[in-house]
């Protein structure tokens, strides 16, 4: 691993795991000093977080960990949900039976251990496989960004229980209607499991402030 790249994987880690909060102040020399390395791959890392949108810079400022308010989560939400619509349509058919009864399994046994991480698991290769069977490098590109900062927001709500049970159901709504061979209704599915995360999402940032 590069010393850019262990920047990189620290920060973030940092971020996502909200140990460093959203309007935190980043300073290349201490992150320098902590990881011993020098500033130059610090200050590469941070400009991959800013354009991932992890990291904001002012000229006479400095840099700060980006804040996610509720309006935020609201449009990223919004934009995921278009996106993953179209990859839908596009990935439909080249999604078989077998691989989506391979996910319900995994559904079905994160559900019966109560495990969010398998769950989390199991979304995660769902979401996955439908956008990355659309075939279009781009639109991987803009949902990994989206993704990215959706994750700072999955860490904190990761113990509600009620969500797993939510989820397991969205999912398993989703992937019957795929295996039925019902596009129309797989969307419909698809657009409310997002916009279910998503008011879940809302209501976590509503209730602890501003990530």
């Amino acid at each position: 691993m590069s010393r850019k790249e262990e920047a990189y994987q620290y920060l973030k880690s940092a971020i996502l795991s909200n140990q460093l909060k959203g309007d935190t102040p980043i300073s290349e020399l201490a992150i320098a000093e902590e990881l011993k390395m020098s500033r130059s791959p610090i200050r590469e890392a941070m400009r991959k977080l800013e354009s991932e949108g992890l990291i904001v810079s002012y000229p006479s400022r400095g840099s700060f960990v980006s804040s996610i308010s509720p309006y935020d989560l609201e449009e990223i939400y919004e934009l995921r949900i278009l996106l993953e619509e179209w990859a839908l349509g596009r990935s439909f058919e080249h999604i078989s039976a077998e691989e989506l009864s391979e996910l319900e399994r995994k559904f079905s046994d994160a559900l019966e251990k109560s495990d969010w991480e398998l769950i989390h698991t199991a979304d995660r290769d769902l979401h996955r496989m439908i956008v990355e069977r659309a075939s279009s490098k781009r639109l991987q590109e803009f949902i990994n960004i989206l993704n990215v900062q959706i994750e700072r927001v999955r860490h904190i709500s990761a113990q509600d229980f009620n969500r797993v049970q939510i989820s397991y159901k969205e999912h398993m709504e989703i992937i019957q209607n795929m295996k039925a061979g019902n596009l129309e209704a797989s969307r419909e599915a698809l657009r409310n499991h997002l916009r279910s995360v998503a008011d879940s999402a809302i209501e976590v940032v509503k209730y602890r402030g501003n990530v």
